[in-house]
């Protein structure tokens, strides 16, 4: 009935009957199924909102009111109607959509959220601009997938909560589920308010009894009879008009309480319970969060096309996460991590030592002052996190770990160019963070050996260490489990007499293997420990009056090639020629396929060589 490659925009929504809403979620869901499945992508998410987006649509048609998505990767639907359909088969490829709501795809896309729990903050902002004559109607924000349970969407519902004169209209996507399940007391508040069998008959009799220009008129009346049959409401208690629990995938229940919130002229929260997954089987009865983002699948069975199939083939998250069960079979330690259970591989080890094992949810900041509780009170403890969302918890690193010395160990995940997820999530700034952090340690293994050897070693040290880790994979056929730990130094991986490259990480054999293919007489050095530097090996190279090149995943300013300047300047050591090879700080760098990416700024093998050769 809908050919969504030619829809322009939202507009044709206004014409539709409630059956015709409903053709169009099913042909969307469909479309969104047989898309993603060839691009990979959000797709679990996406498939929930696909009712609420079609009625945020219907019922805010102002050009300007505004729509905030949070996480914006559940701004799939909303990218269909408003024109982008057709442009769906390079989703997440370099140059196509974004996988988020992206400002310059598109008009109706007015922020982006590529991490969690902030829209609440930014309708703040919108609607004080709107106070002083920004072109502002509406504005909603959707919070999904858990992210309401940060600290900084309460800070900005405390704030929101006491402005009576605003009318913020808050969508709780509330489909129990982060990645995978939520965890925590917010989670256990909002399934109660959900599942209250005597308030959901009884909200039905109020329904009957008070029609809907009384309800609205005189909203404080049934407010109080909820409280004779609810639990306690924090929203309530915040100052927020409550609206629910609402069936989300109801698009007419959903058009009804979105008009309702309309007309309030106060601050509103519309609770709507989605199913995550809705409409594709495997998604929805996915509890662990493997439909959450997905790569290529085959529809039928529901299972990824590339498959790998070669035992001897390990991702990085999968190979710490084994060092680390076979770890605490020998010694005692806690593991803590925020929401990133799954996409950090931890299920054996959250299973096999359930006890140890904290995913505090999407709270990062609070995930590192806990460990820190723990570290000062003489216990193990190693905090896992992406590179991307360590960056939110700056503060609580620098001054609660770093700052008391206080032996935790820092497992960031995703570091490098992480591809797809886009310029949110490049794992490109974490060595600048934590390079200028007192008493911290930083250090990148070249591949599943050596990782088992940095964690030996930092299970022996007194104070912080991060373990930096790429989105990547390892042959670990000549991999075995040994209590050798590495002492912190460098390696001269390869002899030369022309050139001296310095790189750290899986990125030594990549420049190894230019300078082996093209028969350079190039030195090459793994820089494992990136602070603090080997001193006598940088003497060593500098006294060798050879040029040097240093290439390194991340932005330059603070990183590896920083300290070496540094280091020389301080000592008075001369490098007569030095080249970097990193990110531009003022460089955006977007999503695609890491070689893709790499290739397009420059950080690829040719670039390699191209560098390399200026300098011989």
């Amino acid at each position: 009935m809908f050919d969504l490659n030619k829809i322009e925009n939202p507009q044709f929504i206004q014409k539709l009957t409630i059956k015709e809403m409903k053709i169009l979620s099913e042909e969307i869901r469909t479309f969104l199924i047989e898309n993603i499945s060839k691009t990979g992508g959000h797709l679990a998410s996406n498939l929930g909102v696909v009712e609420l987006t079609i009625a945020m649509h219907y019922v805010f048609n102002d050009t300007n009111d505004k729509f905030i998505f949070d996480v914006g990767h559940q701004s799939y639907v909303h990218k269909i109607l408003t024109g982008r359909a057709k442009d769906f088969s390079t989703l997440r490829k370099f140059g196509g959509l974004s996988g988020y709501a992206s400002v310059k795809e598109s008009k109706y896309d007015v922020w982006e959220s590529g991490h969690s729990s902030n829209s609440i903050s930014a309708m703040s902002g919108f609607l004080l601009s709107k106070d002083k004559g920004a072109p502002i109607n509406n504005v909603v924000s959707v919070i999904g997938d858990s992210s309401i349970a940060n600290g900084m969407a309460f800070e900005a519902l405390n704030f929101l909560g006491n402005h009576q004169d605003k009318n913020p209209i808050i969508i709780l996507n509330d489909n129990k589920m982060g990645i995978s399940k939520s965890v925590g007391a917010f989670a256990k508040m909002l399934s109660s308010l959900r599942g209250t069998k005597v308030w959901r008959g009884f909200k039905r009799f109020l329904n009957a009894i008070f029609p809907t220009f009384i309800t609205n008129t005189f909203h404080q009346i049934k407010r109080g009879f909820k409280g004779f049959a609810q639990v306690d409401n924090v929203f309530e208690d915040m100052g927020f008009d409550y609206f629910g629990p609402i069936d989300g995938n109801d698009i007419s229940d959903v058009i009804k309480a979105l008009e309702k919130a309309k007309k309030m002229g106060t601050p509103c929260l519309i609770h709507l319970l989605t199913k995550k997954g809705y409409g594709y089987t495997p998604a929805e009865t996915d509890e662990v969060g493997h439909y959450h983002g997905v790569s290529p699948f085959d529809i039928k069975t529901g299972k990824p096309l590339n498959v790998n199939t070669n035992p001897n083939i390990s991702s990085y998250s999968k190979i710490v996460s084994d060092i680390l069960v076979q770890k605490r079979k020998e010694k005692d330690f806690f593991v803590v991590c925020p929401a990133m259970q799954v996409g950090m591989n931890l299920k054996e080890f959250s299973e096999e030592f359930k006890n140890d094992f904290f995913d505090v949810g999407i709270a990062e900041e609070h995930a590192a002052t806990m460990a820190a509780g723990i570290a000062i009170n003489k216990k193990d403890v190693v905090l896992l996190m992406y590179s991307t969302f360590a960056q939110r918890a700056y503060d609580q690193i620098l001054n609660d770990i770093c700052r008391q010395n206080l032996k935790v160990i820092i497992g960031i995940d995703r570091a490098g160019v992480v591809g797809e997820d886009g310029s949110t999530h490049q794992g490109i700034y974490d060595v600048a963070m934590f390079n200028h952090m007192p008493n911290i340690k930083i250090c990148m293994p070249r591949n599943a050996m050596e990782t088992q050897m940095l964690f030996n070693y930092a299970f022996e040290q007194d104070s912080p260490i991060v373990i930096r880790y790429p989105r990547g994979n390892d042959n670990i056929e000549n991999y075995y489990v040994t209590n050798e730990k590495l002492d912190m130094n460098w390696e001269i991986v390869n002899d030369g007499a022309k050139a001296v490259v310095i790189t750290y990480g899986p990125d030594v054999d990549k420049v190894l293997e230019v300078v082996k293919k093209n028969n350079l007489d190039v030195m090459v050095v793994n820089a494992r420990f990136i602070k603090p530097i080997d001193e006598n090996i940088v003497r060593k190279i500098i006294d060798y009056d050879m040029p040097i090149l240093i290439y390194e995943q991340v932005v330059s300013i603070g990183a590896l090639s920083s300290s070496i300047l540094n280091f020389a300047y301080n000592n008075d050591l001369v490098i007569k020629k030095m080249h970097t090879m990193g990110f531009n700080c003022d460089q955006i760098i977007e999503h695609g396929s890491i070689e893709k990416v790499l290739n397009a700024y420059e950080m690829d093998c040719n670039a390699i060589l191209k560098e390399i050769n200026k300098l011989i």
